[in-house]
């Protein structure tokens, strides 16, 4: 089969198209025909090395994938050959992957191919849990991205009357209000914070920060009292400042969140009512799509930051 390699830490270089083995799913595994691959910030960040490497070099990218069942390996009860699923696996950038039963979800035929790759949502409304009930107002960096672009659009789904979104580039700010936004800026014009306040002049509930840096330190004094500050991704690989005399008048709360403390049983019940939204209308992530051969040039649109919403490899 044919498979995108990673042979060590770094740039595009470090990855190479080769042939290789087909795997052979094991106690508890799935063995899929993979349809499409999502290509991820994490992806990124596995490939220069600021994410620990799964296994030792050379190895098969980890990724999300989706596509239809081709055999299972033993004690598999839930899921049988035929059957269209979504996950992450360890070895996931192939046209064959093995998924864990316990990291797969069923799919409808109903959908398109890519729109089953769902794990960005996952991240998403475990993020907006982060903060109680009800959310008044919420303020999303990053939002143009995928998990970006499935907060605004969860957020939404949840009633939030206040959705601000930030970008860096002002060509995504009709993309943001399309996706539901209430206000959307980019960082990089004048007056951009102000008119974040003027959209939430009490201040926002919840502030879900994916860049760090200077933006977040920023960003930080829109929160209204008692509101939550949660910080994930740091694309900038920037610290967050901020005053402690803030944090205390305010009763601030600042944290990092990550998907995988999220219980197995709140993404099945988060899956289900994703696949629901997608299947009525309410929840659409737009992907850009790149033959598997053209995985330099998917990459390459990622790290341009310039392609919203979902990036995916297609295999057919």
């Amino acid at each position: 089969m044919k498979a995108i390699v990673q042979t060590g830490t770094g740039g595009p270089e470090v990855l190479s198209l080769r042939d290789m083995p087909l795997p052979q799913p094991k106690s508890g595994e799935l063995l899929v025909k993979v349809s499409a691959i999502a290509v991820n910030h994490a992806n990124k960040l596995l490939r220069n090395g600021v994410f620990p490497a799964p296994s030792p070099f050379p190895h098969v990218m980890l990724g999300e994938v989706e596509g239809y069942i081709v055999a299972v390996g033993p004690d598999v009860e839930t899921f049988r050959p035929g059957q269209r699923v979504t996950g992450v696996s360890m070895e996931g950038f192939a046209e064959y992957a093995v998924v864990h039963a316990s990291q797969a979800y069923l799919l409808p035929e109903g959908l398109a191919v890519a729109e089953g790759l769902l794990s960005g949502g996952f991240t998403a409304h475990h993020l907006l849990d982060q903060a109680p009930e009800p959310i008044h107002s919420v303020l999303i960096t990053g939002a143009a991205g995928v998990i970006g672009s499935f907060a605004v659009q969860l957020a939404q789904l949840r009633g939030v009357p206040v959705i601000g979104a930030v970008a860096g580039g002002a060509e995504k700010l009709d993309y943001l209000r399309d996706m539901g936004a209430t206000v959307a800026v980019s960082h990089q014009t004048e007056n951009w914070l102000q008119t974040l306040q003027s959209a939430a002049p009490e201040g926002y509930s919840l502030l879900l920060e994916a860049g760090g840096g200077p933006i977040a330190t920023q960003l930080l004094p829109l929160l209204a009292p008692g509101g939550t500050a949660v910080l994930y991704g740091n694309m900038s690989a920037q610290p967050v400042e901020t005053d402690g005399n803030l944090l205390a008048f305010r009763s601030l709360k600042i944290f990092g969140a990550s998907v995988f403390a999220a219980a197995a049983a709140d993404k099945q019940r988060w899956h289900e009512e994703m696949v629901e939204a997608v299947i009525n209308g309410k929840l659409c992530i737009p992907s850009t799509g790149y033959e598997f051969e053209d995985y330099a040039a998917a990459f390459a649109a990622l790290e341009s930051r310039q392609v919203p919403g979902r990036i995916v490899l297609r295999m057919e």
